[in-house]
């Protein structure tokens, strides 16, 4: 049975987002958020305005027929966008003529392009898609790019040009996937803590342009990454991330098991993913028993207990080496609401 034409929905401008997207979805909606749930499928919008040129945006959706959001090309004013996703599952993203899987899974996890660019999102019947949206203006990312170090600002400038259509992806790290985590955590209609949503852009911001820079340096440097690798490299990533409750497989066992040998492995993880691998494995559990004493209510006991720690004070040393706090300071800054279910 052939499959159901793909409905296209597009937008211009994110001034007007809502507006522009909204009767095509057949949703109702105001200034911060949309909804919709009919024959298209169902979802739900919500959007912060952070600061002149910043805001941010939370996509929770599952379609019932193909969807295609594309975006037109425009120039002025024109918005840089920074695109997450959070799902299990890829979405399948294009720019031009470059096509790749956006994941959580994969090696492009977070997504960065200029107004100069048309880009689309194909959204597959059946699946949830959650994504993080962080939109900037053009004179609000280069007033951001001004306060960086001015060995860097530069290469910068150069990859945020005015006139120069530009997109970067990049690996959705354990660093990168805690910062989104908690500006998730206060999208919602309870109106979250915009000034943590604020805090937490800038830092993903200024970790993503980071690692711009980090690739220009070492692109001439380092041989591509075939493809076969980077799948199997990603299926240990994954591993790591499921199984944090598990002690850390050995390197030589975790390079076997990606059909390499243990140097092969460790250089090209260190490439793919910006950490060691056992910096990577550390980095997961920290960021997981943060995640689980913010969200789940969970005391410091209960966490280092989950993680396989049996000596208290080696998982306060070891989270405190993370975040330079104690499990104890991030339990007295749990949020008082916890936003409700979606989709």
């Amino acid at each position: 049975m052939p499959s159901s034409k793909p409905l296209t929905i597009t937008y211009k401008n994110d001034d007007q987002w809502f507006a522009q997207v909204g009767p095509q979805l057949g949703a109702t909606f105001d200034e911060h958020s949309l909804t919709f749930d009919n024959e298209i499928g169902k979802g739900d919008f919500y959007r912060v305005h952070i600061d002149q040129g910043l805001r941010v945006r939370r996509v929770i959706v599952q379609f019932h027929k193909p969807v295609i959001f594309k975006r037109k090309l425009t120039h002025d004013p024109g918005y840089y966008v920074l695109v997450s996703n959070l799902s299990e599952q890829y979405l399948e993203t294009r720019t031009g003529e470059q096509q790749f899987n956006l994941g959580y899974g994969t090696e492009n996890g977070l997504y960065f392009s200029s107004p100069q660019l048309t880009a689309s999102y194909t959204f597959e019947p059946g699946m949830r898609y959650h994504l993080i949206f962080i939109v900037l203006t053009y004179e609000r990312i280069h007033n951001f790019i001004s306060r960086q170090p001015e060995t860097q600002q530069p290469l910068l400038r150069s990859f945020a040009d005015a006139d120069k259509p530009i997109y970067h992806v990049e690996c959705l790290d354990s660093y990168s996937l805690n910062l989104l985590k908690e500006m998730d955590n206060q999208m919602h209609d309870g109106r979250g803590n915009n000034l943590l949503i604020h805090s937490r852009c800038l830092e993903l911001c200024h970790h993503v342009l980071q690692k711009v820079e980090e690739r220009r340096s070492r692109k001439s440097r380092t041989a591509p990454v075939h493809p076969s690798d980077v799948l199997k490299l990603n299926e240990i990533r994954r591993a790591l991330l499921d199984g944090y409750q598990l002690p850390c497989p050995p390197l030589h066992v975790a390079a076997q098991r990606a059909l390499m040998s243990p140097t092969k492995f460790k250089n090209l993880f260190k490439q793919l993913f910006g950490h060691t691998y056992y910096q990577f494995y550390k980095n997961v559990r920290m960021h997981k028993a943060r995640e689980l004493l913010l969200t789940e209510k969970m005391n410091a006991s209960e966490v280092g207990y989950l993680l396989g720690y049996n000596n208290q004070s080696k998982f306060t040393k070891a989270f405190k080496d993370a975040f330079a706090v104690t499990p104890g300071s991030v339990m007295s800054a749990r949020p008082s609401f916890r936003p409700p279910s979606s989709v």
